[in-house]
């Protein structure tokens, strides 16, 4: 076991929550390859599988537990992640409105040197809210991310599949779902960002991802929607001395309004014909 705690003796307020809540997911992700993952690990080609008829092995990030249900869309099982207003100050959202699922990091296993394929499904119901126009305020969204482990607010990604406004007032203002990628030096991090395409209710995107993690040039990023190639990043795919765990997300600036984002089943596999069998 290589957990050590944190003094947290001058800790206060907040911060003393904040601290706790990291400390309780450092040691969960101690005993979860063991209690969870042989039970999530099918076979020797599929290294790790969710079914979405269980919010388990995530962690829920939410206001309230009410936020995730479990539902049907198109056939499949799926986790819908609801936002009210005032869903915001969630596991450091500040005025966003967060529902989010975080896997352990030993699950999500993005760490130097590792390759690997990886599926996941988003649909946006018919109570998904676009995103405001940016007039003014900068208004973003997030369904799913690679999220920096560092989780000091320090990095960003360093991949995540943004849901932007569905208009722009000017043209360098990206809209509909978009994916942004970091990488490299914590200071001088690249970002590469490539355009998806619009959002549309009640259907499923089916994403496919070869990855290989690294903070050097070597890395690489491949992704293909619904069958079709979307694009291919090369570059560095962490942050120096990083690694990430994911995060399925119903993330935004705050709008006022409800809001839905459905989870469809997702799979870690050795090679893209293991996924194809899942």
């Amino acid at each position: 076991m290589t957990y050590k705690p944190a003094d947290l003796g001058a800790v206060a307020g907040k911060d003393l929550l904040a601290a706790v809540q990291k400390e309780f997911v450092k040691i969960a992700d101690e005993f979860s390859a063991i209690a969870r993952g042989l039970e999530f690990a099918p076979s020797a080609d599929v290294l790790w599988r969710w079914d979405a008829t269980t919010v388990a092995p995530f962690f829920l990030q939410a206001k309230h537990p009410s936020r995730a249900t479990l539902v049907q869309a198109g056939g499949r099982s799926a986790v819908r992640l609801l936002t009210m207003p005032g869903d915001s100050n969630v596991n450091g959202s500040g005025e966003a409105e967060r529902c989010d699922l975080r896997l352990p990091n030993d699950l999500s296993d993005a760490r130097e040197g590792q390759a690997w394929w990886f599926k996941h499904s988003v649909w946006f119901p018919t109570d998904y809210v676009d995103q405001p126009q940016s007039n003014g305020t900068w208004h973003w969204g997030s369904v799913m991310n690679w999220h920096d482990d560092a989780d000091d607010g320090s990095s960003q990604g360093p991949a995540q599949l943004m849901n932007m406004p569905r208009t722009a007032s000017s043209a360098d203002r990206p809209t509909g779902l978009v994916y942004q990628m970091y990488g490299g030096a914590p200071g001088g991090k690249m970002l590469r960002e490539y355009a998806v395409g619009p959002i549309e209710r009640n259907k499923w995107y089916d994403f496919i991802y070869h990855i290989k993690w690294t903070s050097t040039p070597t890395g690489f990023y491949d992704a293909w929607l619904n069958g079709k190639p979307i694009f291919a990043c090369s570059g560095p795919t962490l942050i120096i001395g990083h690694g990430a765990y994911l995060k399925l997300a119903n993330y935004h600036t705050a709008h006022g309004k409800p809001s839905a984002v459905l989870h469809g089943p997702a799979t870690r596999a050795k090679t893209r014909e293991a996924l194809d069998g899942v």
